[in-house]
């Protein structure tokens, strides 16, 4: 077993040394040409790197690995000097036969070379570290490997060396690169159409990290989760449920070393503006996430994504000139090696602009062009259900693209179109009018279960069933009792009331601590700390509207900021979610009973 593992390492140094000896080769090549092409214009700067890289050659190898490591980041955008720095960590390995530090030798040099390379290097670290007992190695291999096939768009290798690098993490008890993997997937599940899904892992490893010690072990992640889901539940249009997790990126990206993370919470912060119908204030995030890039002098995925997003508040705001000048960018900057299913809408828009304009070429042009990145692009995620059918599908546009001059050319209207349309209008008002009468008999039931005085027995039924149940909350039986005695005098004396509230405000006021108190309320009311607080107030609002006629005059906004709601709209989704009906129409309704009563 020990010779043939000897005779395996023997050919992947062999190996090795060839392919080394070759870019060595290729990179003496390129010195030389450099050199002979600008030592005219600038000969010192040449000389001194020539001279730097020779005596770096010599001394190299009697450097630690610590040493090595700390020299490769700082000339990591040097590609000459990060290549010796690797190459001299791997070779210092190799001698030692020091089997992680091989490892890691790989992982430097596939991190600094051609895109055609990086694969070979990473199938190298995978084999050479395969029986290692780190728990580390050889997830971290393919892990890499299902990075790079992401990020070049081949989904389906990216799953399967996921999958391969969460095995063996599972079984060295890495929990650290299984939630790393795990979030990498959800990332799949979301460009497959399954952003449910996403969410429910995210949110799982969300929890997982709040659970830690610290969170600055697992920031990394934990910011750029707070992103997934943030983007998630805007890809699934719920802009309300994306806010929680969006104030939290900004937060804690602000300060982050990566200027970077920041930039993209302000992309996602112009989105979910966007969304909102606040399209100044998206158009703030978005101006300044551009200026961000331009400082920051990258070239990256949101960059386009940013232009969409500008373009899309200016049209909204009838800037319709400044929106097309962006979707002008994206279609300069786009081509079938960047392009995903997040960038069409712009070609969308653009498609409408040069149809307004009557602009056929421009028109065809841009179709051909969303055609053929639409074809490729699904020819290399044929087994991943990917989300990108919208207004304009492929099929579509190569028929509009063959048939648009004859298209142009028709009458917009006949007689049987008009015919097959008022009917088809006819239809939907039925509909519409059959499901506003199901509605309004529903609101009547809750509205008439809501007038009866229910709320004794309901409040009853949930201590009883709180008392008789068995709680597992690892408290002592006198301090549940306690908490409990002052939660009920919290809400005898309408403390809830307060708009500025919080969980460690009512803590402290209670003489508890938050854990303990959440803990509590979760078990004994059945329901989180913001929810319990909401239900209380809309409770307090049925009643005294029920039993003030005063109180019953306030317009919406001031019954809710008497309820201690510092907005309309929360007020609003406080109360259907608490009764299945808007406080529109309860106070509609109970004006109807006490006219009745007169």
């Amino acid at each position: 077993m020990i010779l043939k593992k000897k005779k395996i390492l023997k050919r992947i140094n062999t190996t090795i040394r060839i392919v080394l000896t070759i870019i060595f080769c290729t990179l003496n090549s390129i010195i030389n040409y450099s050199y002979s092409q600008n030592s005219i214009r600038n000969p010192d700067r040449f000389i001194d790197k020539s001279t730097q890289i020779k005596k770096a050659s010599d001394s190299l190898l009697h450097k630690t690995f610590d040493e090595l490591e700390i020299s490769l980041k700082k000339n990591k955008h040097d590609s000459i000097l990060s290549y010796l720095f690797s190459n001299a960590y791997l070779q210092k390995a190799k001698q030692e036969g020091n089997i992680i530090k091989i490892g890691d030798g790989y992982k430097f040099m596939a991190e600094i070379s051609h895109k055609n390379l990086v694969i070979p290097y990473l199938d190298s670290l995978i084999q050479i570290t395969k029986h290692s007992d780190h728990k580390n190695y050889p997830s971290q291999g393919y892990i890499r490997k299902g990075l790079f096939y992401y990020n070049n768009k081949r989904y389906n290798q990216a799953l399967e060396n996921y999958i391969i690098a969460h095995k063996y993490a599972e079984s060295k008890n890495n929990v650290f690169y299984q939630v790393a993997i795990s979030h990498n997937i959800a990332l799949l599940k979301k460009a497959a159409g399954g952003k449910k899904d996403a969410v429910h892992v995210f949110k799982e490893n969300l929890t997982f990290i709040k659970t830690q010690d610290t969170i600055n072990k697992y920031l990394d992640i934990y910011i750029a989760t707070l992103y997934s889901i943030t983007d998630s539940y805007h890809r699934m249009n719920l802009p309300d449920s994306a806010k929680p997790y969006l104030r939290k990126g900004l937060n804690k990206s602000m300060n982050h070393s990566d200027k970077y993370l920041y930039t993209t919470f302000l992309l996602m912060s112009g989105i979910n503006n966007n969304l909102t119908g606040n399209y100044r204030q998206a158009l703030d995030s978005l101006y300044k996430a551009c200026e961000r890039i331009n400082d920051l002098k990258k070239n990256h995925i949101n960059e386009t994504i940013i232009y969409l997003q500008t373009a899309k508040a200016l049209s909204k705001l009838n800037q319709e000139n400044k929106a097309i000048t962006y979707l002008k960018k994206i279609d300069s900057l786009v081509n079938v090696k960047n392009y995903g299913p997040e960038k069409r809408e712009a070609f969308e828009l653009l498609i409408n602009h040069y149809k307004k304009l009557g602009d056929t070429n421009n028109q065809l042009r841009v179709m051909s062009k969303l055609i053929h990145m639409d074809t490729l692009f699904n020819e290399n995620n044929v087994a991943l259900k990917t989300d990108i059918v919208k207004k304009y599908e492929s099929v579509q546009l190569i028929k509009k693209r063959d048939t648009i001059i004859k298209l142009l050319q028709k009458e917009k209207k006949t007689s049987r179109i008009g015919l097959i349309v008022l009917i088809g209008i006819s239809i939907v008002l039925l509909i519409l009018l059959f499901n506003y009468y199901q509605k309004q008999r529903l609101y009547k039931k809750r509205f008439d279960y809501l007038i009866k005085d229910e709320k004794n027995n309901l409040k009853l039924k949930e201590n009883v069933q709180s008392t008789i149940a068995i709680q597992k909350l690892e408290l002592p039986n006198e301090i549940i009792t306690e908490i409990l005695t002052k939660l009920e005098h919290f809400e005898d004396y309408h403390e809830f009331l307060d708009p500025n509230i919080k969980m460690n405000t009512v803590a402290k006021k209670l003489k508890t601590n938050s854990s303990y108190l959440s803990r509590v309320i979760n078990v004994y009311k059945k329901k989180n700390f913001a929810n319990y607080v909401n239900d209380l107030r809309i409770d307090y609002c049925i009643e005294k509207l029920k039993s003030d006629k005063k109180f019953r005059l306030y317009a919406i906004k001031s019954i809710g900021e008497e309820a201690g709601f510092n907005s309309v709209q929360s007020f609003s989704r406080a109360f259907y979610k608490k009764t299945g009906i808007q406080p529109s129409y309860f106070l509609k309704e109970l004006d109807k009973q006490v006219f009745k009563v007169k």
